[in-house]
């Protein structure tokens, strides 16, 4: 099935999520100990700047330590609603509201952490996602993943193949390799440690150089 233009793509993803939200979160329970672990490595401390693009019905808010100040949204207006709500629920000091993760409408170097959880593998354009990142990390930040990849210079398999292009009916890539996408954003890798389902899903923390180039130079 060909990918839609991206204008088309960001509204079907916008309605899929919006119906998605209702169940979204008992499918997604299942995968929490990815999550947690991502967030150990990510090792937040009081006072930074959190975002998370892509941020779904708030699943990640619940594990954030007191102090730390949170951006967060989504590009489905149901998830927004349902995050904000966990939000004020817990107390948070969040901000959650319309993220489009290919391009965050917020300042260059502004943000400590940025967490990617269950984003990359489902986003039309995991590049753009992963340097916008980098972009509003200030240097020496770091970023946590969470999310299915293929390791990297493997070659999928045609099961693989066949398995991905089904689920991409429901949004998402099971081909994606992760160290190519840090590296074309700038990002250095420092740990990554299979999670779930026999290493398909990965956590891993990678960080912006101290002295990082733009990566939308290249």
């Amino acid at each position: 099935m060909p990918v839609p233009p991206p204008a088309r793509r960001s509204t079907w993803d916008r309605i899929r999520y919006t119906l998605y939200a209702p169940v979204y979160d008992p499918v997604v329970r299942r995968l929490d100990v990815g999550r947690r672990r991502s967030l150990a490595l990510a090792d937040l401390r009081p006072g930074e700047r959190v975002l998370i693009p892509g941020c779904g019905t708030g699943f990640d808010f619940e594990h954030l330590p007191a102090g730390v100040a949170v951006v967060a949204g989504d590009v489905a207006p149901g998830m927004v609603r349902a995050a904000r709500a966990r939000a004020e629920a817990l107390r948070l000091d969040a901000e959650v509201g319309d993220l489009d993760a290919h391009r965050l409408d917020l300042p260059d170097g502004s943000f400590d952490v940025v967490l990617l959880h269950l984003l990359l593998a489902v986003v039309p354009d995991p590049d753009a996602a992963i340097r916008e990142a980098a972009r509003v990390l200030r240097p020496g930040g770091r970023v946590a993943v969470f999310d299915k990849f293929l390791p990297d210079g493997a070659r999928p398999s045609l099961r693989r193949r066949a398995a991905s292009a089904a689920a991409r009916v429901v949004a998402t890539d099971l081909t994606r390799q992760l160290g190519p996408l840090l590296e074309g954003a700038g990002l250095v890798l420092e740990r990554r440690e299979p999670v779930l389902f026999g290493g398909l899903f990965e956590a891993a923390l990678a960080r912006k150089p101290p002295s990082a180039p733009d990566p939308t130079d290249a």
